[in-house]
């Protein structure tokens, strides 16, 4: 059956970590608005990142991306597959703006110590905020920002 999901069209057996602008729509006949796919892991090697991982980084993302692009983010949100998260901006902000801001994230926010590190982890905030895992979150974003300078540095 054809979905009208846009990932959905994309060959998972073939997809390489990295950063895609996975589509693009208009609000009012011009204003774009950009979804992107932040691959951390390629879907067919089955090394996923685990819930309390997913958790902590959407959290770090979530705070600091609006620090670093304001109300360009839309939204930050996790991949059901568990290999990385969907990034929605708004605007005018060209792609390597976009990835270098995630970049700086990454950098910033890899040496975590602990849960009082991740913005919004309180009982006031989150719903679940014993559930995270500051190694893993830690080891994932390095990993994805090498991949990034990788990317950028092409």
């Amino acid at each position: 059956m054809k979905s009208k999901v846009a990932s959905f069209a994309v060959d998972h057996t073939t997809l390489d970590r990295g950063f895609y602008l996975r589509s693009q729509y208009t609000a009012l006949g011009f204003y774009p608005i950009n979804s992107y796919d932040m691959r951390f892991r390629a879907p067919r090697e089955k090394q996923y990142l685990s819930p309390e991982a997913i958790h902590t980084i959407e959290h770090l993302m979530a705070h600091y991306l609006r620090e670093r692009l304001g109300n360009k983010v839309v939204s930050f949100a996790p991949m059901g597959c568990k290999t990385g998260f969907y990034l929605v901006v708004k605007g005018f902000t060209p792609q390597r703006k976009v990835m270098e801001a995630v970049l700086e994230v990454c950098r910033t926010q890899s040496d975590l110590k602990t849960a009082a590190d991740v913005p919004g982890l309180t009982v006031v905030q989150c719903g679940n905020p014993e559930f995270y895992n500051i190694e893993e979150s830690n080891a994932a974003l390095r990993e994805y920002g090498d991949l990034l300078e990788q990317l950028l540095n092409k």
